[in-house]
């Protein structure tokens, strides 16, 4: 594809630019994470169930329900970090999720597992 345009390692989206790491090019810190590291590391899965959180939507860019976490407890071998899915309009409104371990493979798909009471 050339020098100008080409894709993301990851995902394989259309880049302009993007971060590089020797040869490979990413379109996000979460492709070139999720590319080194790609799934939860053994001390994640052990303090984690496999259920996940499912889904967020939004409407009309104004409510909804996103992702959101606080704090840098982010996982140092596989980058997983503590998130709750919370219900929006214009704002933040209420947690409608327990705590789980969220590891994006690109700048909006992600896996997730929830925590296990306890665990941090």
């Amino acid at each position: 594809m050339g020098k100008v345009m080409s894709k993301c390692a990851n995902c394989g989206g259309l880049l302009f630019g993007g971060t590089k790491e020797g040869e490979l090019r990413f379109c996000s810190r979460q492709c070139r994470q999720y590319h080194s590291h790609p799934g939860f590391c053994e001390q994640c899965v052990h303090d984690t169930t496999e259920e996940n959180v499912g889904g967020t939507f939004t409407v009309n860019l104004v409510a909804g329900t996103r992702l959101m976490a606080w704090g840098s407890d982010i996982c140092p071998r596989c980058g997983a970090r503590p998130m709750r899915k919370w219900f929006w309009f214009l704002l933040p409104l209420f947690p409608v999720s327990a705590q789980y371990r969220v590891l994006y493979q690109t700048p909006r798909r992600y896996l997730s597992r929830k925590m296990r009471i306890g665990a941090s």
